[in-house]
C-alpha cells in the first residue's frame, strides 16, 4: 500500500503580516508626504489636465483676484509667481490647456468672483468646443472641486507627485529656439481656428456681460512663434478687434519686437519659461498703461460733457 505524503499547503498572510504590511504603506505615505510638503505649492503638473485644475482650483476656491487672464495653452505659461511684485501681484491664470478663451470667460461669468478686470488672449478666439471643454466643465462643477475647497490636502496643486514633477520642472531651464522664419503661418491661417462662425459676436456679448459687472476687459495679444507677422507693426486682427469692441489691447508681440527681445519658444509655439517670465512683465506695464489710457478717456469724455 502506497503511503501517500502530506501536501505542501499555500501559506496565506496573517492578520498580523497584513496590518504590518499596512502600517508600512501608511508611513512610507506619510514620510513621502512629509517631504514633498516642503516643496512649492505646483504652478505647473505632469498632465494638461491636471494644469487646468490646479488653475480651476485656484480660481473657484481661493479669493477672489483684482486680476484674472483667460485664454489658451498660449497664455498658460505665464505662471502667477512671474508677475511677483508688479503691479499684477496676484493674478489668476484661467488659460486653458486645449481650450479657448471663450471657456474662460464662461467661467468667470459664472463664478461669485468679481476680478477688477479680465485679460482676454487674442489667440484661439471661437475656437470650436471640444470633449476637453467638457471635461474642465466638469472638473469645476465635480465632487473633486467641492472635496478641496474641504481640505487643501486634496487640491492637485498639493499633490505630492505633481509638487515633485512641478519642483523637477523649475530646475531646468531650457533654451529653446527664436521662431523659425520658414515655418510662419499667416494670419489668414491663423483665422482657421477660429471655426465658430459667432465668435465675434459672442466675444461682444461677453465682454459687455461683464462691464454690466463692473468688470472691465483688456485683449492681449502675445508673441506666438510660428504665428507671428514679419512686421510687428502693421495692423492686426487684434488691432481691429479691439477697436471694433471699444476695449483696449495690450499688444506683447508688438512691443518685445519694438524692445528687441530675445523671445524663445519650446515648440515654435509656446514661450520657454525665461521668455514667458519676461512677457509677464511686459504685461504687468502694459496692464499699467492701459488702465491709464483708460482713466483718460473717462476724463475726456466728463470734459465734453
Amino acid at each position: 500500500m502506497a503511503s501517500t505524503q502530506p501536501q505542501p499547503q499555500s501559506q496565506s498572510p496573517s492578520g498580523a503580516q497584513a496590518l504590518w504590511i499596512v502600517l508600512g504603506a501608511l508611513l512610507a505615505f506619510g514620510a513621502w508626504s512629509a517631504m514633498s510638503s516642503r516643496l512649492p505649492e505646483a504652478e505647473v503638473a505632469e498632465s494638461n489636465f491636471q494644469a487646468n485644475l490646479i488653475r480651476l482650483e485656484r480660481w473657484k476656491l481661493d479669493p477672489s483676484p483684482e486680476t484674472v487672464i483667460v485664454g489658451s495653452s498660449i497664455g498658460a505659461r505665464l505662471l502667477p509667481r512671474y508677475f511677483q511684485g508688479t503691479a499684477l501681484d496676484g493674478i489668476h491664470n484661467l488659460c486653458l490647456d486645449g481650450s479657448g478663451p471663450s471657456l474662460g470667460l464662461r467661467l468667470v461669468l459664472e463664478s461669485t468672483n468679481r476680478p477688477r478686470r479680465v485679460f482676454i488672449e487674442v489667440h484661439r478666439l471661437g475656437k470650436p468646443w471640444h470633449p476637453n471643454d467638457d471635461a474642465v466643465l466638469a472638473a469645476a462643477h465635480g465632487p473633486g472641486m467641492r472635496l478641496a475647497g474641504v481640505a487643501t490636502g486634496f487640491r492637485a496643486a498639493f499633490r505630492p507627485t505633481t509638487r515633485l514633477f512641478a519642483w523637477m520642472k523649475s530646475r531646468k531651464n531650457p533654451a529653446g529656439s527664436p521662431a523659425e522664419p520658414g515655418k510662419l503661418v499667416s494670419e489668414a491661417a491663423v483665422e482657421l481656428h477660429r471655426a465658430t462662425p459667432s465668435w465675434e459676436r459672442d466675444l461682444a456679448h461677453h465682454i459687455e456681460a461683464l462691464r454690466l459687472r463692473g468688470i472691465g476687459a483688456v485683449l492681449v495679444r502675445f508673441p506666438v512663434g510660428r504665428e507671428n507677422p514679419p512686421d510687428a507693426e502693421a495692423e492686426s486682427g487684434a488691432d481691429r478687434l479691439a477697436k471694433s469692441l471699444g476695449v483696449p489691447l495690450v499688444d506683447l508681440y508688438r512691443e518685445s519686437a519694438r524692445r528687441k527681445m530675445a523671445v524663445t519658444y519650446t515648440d515654435n509655439l509656446h514661450l520657454t519659461p525665461r521668455s514667458a517670465a519676461a512677457i509677464s512683465q511686459l504685461l504687468a506695464e502694459g496692464a499699467a498703461e492701459a488702465g491709464e489710457s483708460k482713466v483718460e478717456s473717462r476724463k475726456s469724455k466728463v470734459g465734453r460733457n
